[in-house]
């Protein structure tokens, strides 16, 4: 079988020069990502008799629905379940994703804080927090995705040891499990997670369980100044089997790899970019035609950062902005990866 298409060429050719790009991967402060978890911390402490639900949201106190049903127990280090997005208008993430994505969206917590689970069909796939920007100048909405661990406290230990900042946690999360979200030491955002249920199955698994691939977080690219360094660190993190690009002196890229997976890459980051010493996450949604999505996000309010474009593999690739600025990926593999990514 022939492993999952890969976009690291295309970002690697295409990021460069872009200057909506530019402004809207704009490194997002430390400061505003503590402030946006305190507030979502808030969720799992008692209820308040004073709070208020946000209009469109009753106030409820609702737990994350588990990643795996019936719980599996089993969980697959270095594999990405889950994402999250920060941003402060929780209404128009919520029409946008779901008119272009089809993902539905049920409150969780106590309503003290806006937020919600993000949900592909009965699979939950990430959350939505809402919080302003204390400086739109500089911070921007941002996703965030979460790696796989069995030990979430080791993370934190190591992260530290080597440089990097702890943000949040580890903590439990009702429902969902032990979540923790750290910058790595060149200051790229990522969050670790050991999920109560187990991890969702790989998609073209033989076991029934696997989750559509469709509309779903399908591939993830970390955009590096020191990809050698970064491949080393998250190696160590998540025993990744690294595999080098045979020009990776050349082109910085190297691939994470974990269950004979392949499940992330790490790449250099483009000429062009500002602050060339932070390191930043693309996420890519997989999708039935690029083209067709990327144009439907224009007519939702998004952005087309990127025009889609083939990569080295066959793979129609493009990088959009949701209507708040938030940076993610299409990824349209070939037509029989396609076929075989999609659970009957």
């Amino acid at each position: 079988m022939r492993n999952r298409a890969r976009p690291e060429a295309f970002v690697e050719k295409r990021l460069s020069g872009s200057g909506g790009l530019l402004l809207s991967m704009r490194p997002v402060s430390h400061g505003l990502f503590l402030a946006a978890l305190c507030a979502a911390s808030q969720i799992y402490s008692a209820p308040l008799a004073s709070a208020q639900a946000a209009p469109h949201m009753k106030a409820v106190s609702r737990s994350f629905d588990p990643l795996t049903a019936p719980a599996t127990h089993r969980l697959l280090p270095g594999k990405i379940v889950f994402s999250m997005l920060v941003t402060p208008d929780l209404p128009r993430a919520e029409t946008f994703y779901s008119q272009l994505f089809g993902w539905g969206f049920r409150p969780v917590g106590n309503g003290k804080t806006q937020r919600i689970e993000i949900m592909l069909g009965s699979q939950p796939i990430g959350t939505v927090v809402a919080h302003r920007l204390d400086d739109p100048r500089h911070d921007v909405p941002f996703w965030t995705p979460f790696l796989s661990t069995s030990d979430t406290a080791t993370v934190a230990r190591v992260t530290r040891k080597q440089g990097g900042k702890v943000l949040f946690g580890p903590k439990q999360m009702e429902g969902l499990g032990e979540a923790l979200i750290v910058a790595d030491p060149q200051h790229g955002v990522y969050g670790a997670l050991s999920a109560q249920a187990g991890d969702p199955v790989d998609p073209q698994s033989s076991e029934v369980a696997a989750i559509p691939a469709l509309n779903n977080w399908a591939w993830a690219t970390l955009l590096s100044p020191e990809p050698k360094a970064a491949a080393g660190f998250y190696q160590l993190l998540f025993n990744y089997k690294i595999v080098a690009s045979p020009e990776e002196e050349r082109t910085g890229h190297y691939m994470l790899m974990s269950q004979d997976r392949e499940r992330a890459s790490v790449n250099k980051l483009p000429d062009g970019i500002d602050q060339k010493d932070t390191a930043r996450w693309i996420q890519f949604i997989q999708v039935q035609s690029s083209a067709d999505t990327a144009r439907k996000a224009e007519t939702l309010g998004g952005k087309i950062i990127v025009p889609v474009h083939l990569d080295r593999d066959g793979a129609k690739i493009a990088i959009l902005a949701d209507p708040g600025g938030a940076v993610f990926g299409l990824i349209e593999p070939q037509k029989d990866d396609l076929s075989e990514g999609v659970a009957p």
